[in-house]
């Protein structure tokens, strides 16, 4: 049994299973190799790091609520108040600051008068400040400076000289004026409770020293407390000087035996560094741990596969039929996704063709507005020039008139265009309210009275058999088509013309008719006649401004209200329009 496994036969699944085995073994090695490199790098450019802006931002955090409490005690009226009026009651003032230190629970909270250059504490007077003095001299820092606040770190006279990291607010009276500086402290045994946390939780060693590498804060049970200063530890002595040259800097040392990781960082509100380390031999156990388990189960796989390899011929054709099942069903989803790529370009070329439209909209809006602008603004400017020169061929009423003329055909434009803006922008259902029908059409006529006697248009007008009918629509609107199809009649009816203004109601349907005696409409005009920015041969008879919008705003406006618009036209005969709308 044993010579068959080994015979020739099986010679090539061998061969396969040692190649396997070196791939493993090679891989396993490069694998731990880069995975050191990687742990290194991970140390240095973002563990350590991370430790320490974790441990920087707890610093803020802790900070941030003292500072909030410093300036609400900086803005307290009564604290001001106090100070201003002379600081006649210092029982008032110790009250009011150990009520702050016992509500927010600080070591300590001070205030100091700019007038009488007391200190006051939280257990009453504690001294008078005076420039000569070295551990008063953070008060006059405070008074020159132009922040709001400062954060330092100093022995607390109050508390047997505990150093306390204080929070100095300056404080004004309400015309801007320094009146004195106060706030709270905090010791910094509260910061090396944190950092003897963080030691605890991450496995590394937290310290911080000043500017010239004393270490000014670790943990009690730190294994650096026989160390005072950064040069008296093994193998970093030498890199004192580049180290806190930084804001920011991290170096490789051996210590002890080890390879250590070290990062440093400035702090700027204790005017310290922040110095996280950790040794290597410690990350990298659980890798070779690691390295000597992928070595025991390549062995094991090397074997496995060997045995696995006899049957590979036998399972090959079944697996090459089920990657001819899968080929199959990746063409099918080929398939399918070419249609649905299909489906998609018809979607953009329609988007694209709408744009197409929205562009060819936008230049003939451009050009309508340039045109119809120009000629009234033309005039305007010219009737201004003849003012400059006195009023000798005109009257002032003419010059008048003239100037009203060219502000009612802009005021045209611009309701005509407004009345497109609100209908294209408005997609919600449509408001509607009970009218009279005859109300609304007698108060759009009454509009257009004067034009029609302007140009001598008898307006022939007959309601009777819509007296007293109802119907239910919005207001608005509805003078908008009435006022369009009216404007239109009188703009393109001869002077000495007809318009006619007729209401019917037949079963069930309110109509309105509203006719002129103008030249009519060319049948290649009928087909464009409610479009956008259309221009008909047809031109008014009076030189009038036509935007070509009327007829479109009208179109649209009324089918929103449930009416059917009607055209009839014939050539030198004139046109009639129809408003329709279904009753009940």
């Amino acid at each position: 049994m044993v010579g068959n496994i080994f015979s020739k036969r099986f010679g090539w699944a061998w061969f396969v299973s040692l190649l396997l085995l070196a791939g493993f073994l090679l891989i396993s090695i490069s694998s731990y190799l880069v995975s050191r490199g990687n742990i290194r790098d991970t140390i240095t450019e973002s563990t350590l790091p991370l430790t320490s802006d974790n441990v920087y931002s707890e610093i803020q955090r802790d900070l941030l609520r003292p500072v909030f409490i410093a300036s609400l005690m900086a803005h307290d009226t009564f604290l001001r108040d106090w100070a201003i009026s002379g600081e006649l009651d210092d029982d008032a003032i110790t009250r009011y600051l150990h009520e702050i230190k016992i509500k927010y629970a600080t070591v300590t909270s001070f205030f100091v008068s700019e007038q009488t250059q007391k200190y006051y504490h939280s257990y009453g007077l504690l001294k008078t400040v005076r420039e000569s003095e070295p551990r008063d001299e953070w008060y006059y820092r405070v008074r020159d400076m132009e922040d709001a606040y400062e954060i330092n770190v100093d022995p607390d006279l109050a508390n047997a000289d505990e150093m306390t990291i204080f929070i100095n607010y300056r404080t004004f009276d309400y015309d801007g004026n320094f009146i004195g500086a106060t706030g709270v402290g905090l010791t910094v045994n509260s910061v090396n409770n944190l950092i003897s946390r963080y030691e605890a939780k991450y496995e590394r060693q937290i310290y911080f020293t000043d500017a010239e590498g004393k270490i000014v804060l670790r943990p009690m049970n730190s294994p650096l407390l026989k160390h005072t200063h950064l040069k008296e530890i093994e193998g970093l002595g030498e890199h004192v000087s580049d180290l806190l040259n930084d804001q920011g800097s991290q170096l490789s040392y051996r210590r002890d035996g080890e390879n250590r990781l070290l990062h440093c960082r400035y702090v700027p509100e204790l005017d310290w560094y922040l110095i996280v380390e950790q040794s290597e031999a410690a990350m990298l156990a659980p890798v070779k741990e690691q390295l000597f388990v992928n070595i025991s189960l390549a062995l094991l796989v090397t074997c496995i596969v060997a045995y696995i390899c006899i049957a590979a011929i036998k399972r090959q054709q079944g697996r090459l039929e089920v990657q001819n099942e899968a080929l199959s069903r990746t063409n099918a989803m080929n398939e399918k996704q070419k249609f649905e790529l299909l489906a998609t370009a018809e979607d953009l070329a329609i988007a694209n063709r709408t744009l197409e439209r929205m562009n060819r909209e936008k230049d003939d809006f451009i050009g309508v507005l340039a045109h119809d602008l120009r000629n009234p603004l033309n005039s305007v400017i010219g009737l201004c020039d003849l003012a400059e020169g006195g009023f000798d061929e005109f009257t002032c009423d003419e010059f008048i008139d003239d100037i009203k003329r060219c502000g009612i055909r802009m005021l045209d434009l611009t309701e005509r265009l407004l009345d497109v803006s609100r209908m294209e922008s408005f997609h919600g259902p449509v408001a509607t309210e009970d009218l009279i029908f005859n109300e609304v059409v007698e108060s759009v006529l009454a509009q257009f009275l004067p034009q029609a006697a302007h140009k001598n248009i008898h307006v022939q007008i007959n309601l009777e058999q819509t007296e007293g009918v109802h119907l239910q629509s919005h207001h608005d609107w509805l003078d908008v088509c009435i006022s369009n199809l009216i404007s239109n009649a009188i703009k393109y009816t001869p002077k000495f013309g007809k318009v006619g203004i007729t209401t019917r109601c037949v079963d069930s349907l309110l109509e309105l008719e509203i006719s002129d005696s103008g030249c009519g409409i060319k049948d290649d005009d009928l087909d464009k006649l409610f479009g956008k920015f259309v221009r008909l041969s047809s031109k008014p008879t009076d030189n009038e401004s036509s935007l070509g919008l009327g007829l479109y705003i009208v179109k649209q406006m009324s089918e929103r209200l449930g009416m059917q618009v009607q055209v009839h036209s014939e050539l030198g005969k004139g046109t009639s329009f129809t408003l329709i709308r279904k009753l009940g």
